[in-house]
């Protein structure tokens, strides 16, 4: 006879995809091409939202039920989405808030030379077609690696209002709320979390950066920064020394929309660190007007 204490790995899998099973009750993954039947954006009143998920390095399923814990708690409906060449007007259309969390690159060909074998899949087209849901009253909530697809799109960059630059690996730091008095950051206090922390560019207005993370052990990060603009995803030149702290949240009015960015989110630890959570249920009320 087997111990009884031992845990499978077939166990351990059964459990964790019935946990993500419980969580997924108020969401559904679109087919290709298709949004929900109901032209209005609405179910049972509620706005609805439509998530555009993963990339290399960020594992969709472990998105989703980290979303899908936000969404449920606010008793909201949210679609999911991995088919980033589906994106376009007439997909964003059914929505009031749409919620970004990939970034900029694709491998066609895989990833066994890294880099080099990347290509940008958003086109001026699908930058445009965001950039018009939010000017006329929608939402926009980008999270953490979504950053670097600025770097891609011009009008992208626009709505979203920055760009990421670069990161260390998984490290402790401190987000400090820098404007408090911001609806997104009502209530919400300093908070510890293990992460990568995004070094990013701001373009607009600084009075709308929301968060500060700031390494305490005086950890800087020099990066050979990455921009199409500068020759390509492996641009080259003398590293730069980014410092100790980096911009990691901003919000802004975008045309009769709003935008969101949050840098934090590389892992479901780091999503669901309670304040950061709270944060996040501030930001999808701020961006879908409830407040």
């Amino acid at each position: 006879m087997g111990n009884p204490n031992k845990i499978s790995r077939r166990h351990l899998l059964r459990n964790a995809a019935a946990i993500a099973a419980t969580g997924a009750m108020e969401s559904s993954v679109l087919p290709a091409s298709q949004a929900p039947a109901s032209s209005s954006g609405k179910n049972d009143g509620r706005p609805r939202t439509l998530a555009l998920v993963g990339d290399y390095a960020h594992n969709c399923d472990a998105i989703r039920v980290s979303l899908n814990r936000l969404f449920k708690e606010l008793d909201l409906p949210i679609d999911y989405t991995t088919n980033y060449y589906d994106l376009s007007k007439s997909l964003l259309e059914p929505y009031q808030l749409f919620v970004c969390f990939r970034d900029n690159y694709i491998f066609p060909n895989g990833r066994s030379q890294g880099f080099v074998n990347s290509e940008f899949w958003i086109t001026e087209e699908q930058g445009q077609a965001v950039k018009d849901f939010v000017t006329a009253g929608k939402g926009l909530y980008s999270f953490h690696s979504n950053a670097f697809l600025s770097r891609s799109s011009k009008n992208y960059r626009d709505v979203q209002g920055g760009v990421g630059l670069n990161h260390p690996t998984l490290r402790p730091f401190k987000v400090r709320v820098v404007n408090k008095e911001h609806p997104v950051t009502q209530g919400i206090e300093d908070f510890m979390v293990t992460d990568e922390q995004h070094y990013t560019i701001y373009d607009k207005d600084p009075k709308n950066i929301l968060l500060h993370g700031e390494n305490l052990d005086g950890l800087t990060f020099e990066a050979v920064l990455r921009d199409p603009k500068e020759g390509g995803p492996e641009a080259s030149g003398p590293p730069q020394n980014l410092g100790t702290t980096s911009i990691s949240g901003w919000a802004h009015e975008y045309g009769q929309g709003r935008v969101v960015f949050t840098a934090i989110g590389h892992t479901i630890h780091a999503l669901w660190q309670p304040e950061y959570l709270k944060l996040q249920k501030n930001a999808v009320r701020w961006l879908l007007k409830m407040t």
